[in-house]
């Protein structure tokens, strides 16, 4: 028989060195997911807020009926979300986001990526990298033109080739995976700002010793900001079990970073546009005139 899988998550996000926070993150019991906003601090986290905020009702349980959960079409929905953000408000022109999210799908999960957030498997003793990051110093390694030493001080090593931004052609730049996990497994979503400020090794060793996975993603926070980090930091950890804790679910709905607060008037305008995905409504409902 088949074994139901809950998620016990928690989240943390921080400004870093930076004036304002363009990450967002969600942890639900079915969904986990980072996206890293860029376009400025407006509309970065406009991109990622709406993302995150347009997915979020999928953390109550990915749809069975669809083999990767109904992720593939939610994600391509939010980019449609990001196009009609744009067409409504010019100053949001440019803004994109990454998007890293883990769900859990009956006894497996499904890991929708594009970017270069990244999301990881501790299983004792390994660490494992689920995702391969969709930079250019990412394919300059894959060929062999640069060493993961030169990847580090490369000038461009932050020039991601697939994000999430509005394009009509950018979902075809989208990773959808099938992904083991076992009731002991921990889970690690995260913006580039927690891995490229800490070696998989340090990542490893503070998921490892962690009682909990509000204590991982605490520590792994601190220790990302004492490295010092060079970017907002998002982290979001989560816990395999089985099914529900003493019947009920093991984690409640929470976003952090841009998507946990209304940035602006453009949010509450977008949802009156488009509602979220909770009412049915996929496609955008006829936008009032001026």
């Amino acid at each position: 028989m088949d074994v139901a899988l809950a998620l016990h998550a928690a989240a943390r996000s921080h400004t870093g060195p930076r004036p304002d926070n363009q990450d967002s993150g969600l942890v639900s019991p079915a969904l986990v997911a980072v996206a890293d906003g860029v376009g400025g601090n407006v509309g970065g986290a406009v991109a990622s807020g709406l993302v995150i905020s347009w997915l979020a009702p999928l953390g109550a349980g990915l749809l069975p009926d669809e083999p990767d959960g109904g992720l593939a079409r939610l994600v391509s929905a939010a980019n449609e979300r990001i196009r009609t953000a744009v067409s409504h408000r010019p100053r949001l022109e440019g803004m994109a986001t990454t998007l890293c999210g883990i769900g859990v799908l009956g006894d497996g999960a499904v890991l929708a990526h594009i970017g270069d957030s990244r999301a990881y498997r501790w299983r004792a003793p390994e660490l494992v990298q689920l995702t391969r990051d969709h930079t250019l110093v990412q394919a300059l390694m894959d060929a062999g033109s640069i060493t993961a030493e030169e990847a580090l001080v490369h000038p461009q090593r932050s020039a991601v080739y697939a994000a999430l931004h509005g394009g009509t052609d950018d979902v075809e730049g989208l990773e959808v995976l099938a992904v083991d996990i076992r009731p002991g497994d921990r889970l690690l979503v995260c913006s580039d700002g927690l891995s490229g400020a800490l070696p998989a090794q340090v990542i490893a060793e503070l998921l490892a010793v962690a009682e909990n996975a509000d204590q991982a993603a605490a520590t792994l926070l601190g220790a990302a900001l004492a490295a010092p980090a060079s970017d907002n930091v998002t982290v979001v950890v989560a816990d395999v079990l089985d099914d529900m804790v003493d019947g009920r679910p093991p984690t409640r709905y929470r976003t952090v970073g841009a998507a946990s607060g209304a940035r602006d008037e453009t949010v509450e305008v977008l949802e009156a546009l488009w509602p979220g995905p909770a009412t049915g409504a996929f496609r955008p409902v006829t936008a009032p005139s001026d």
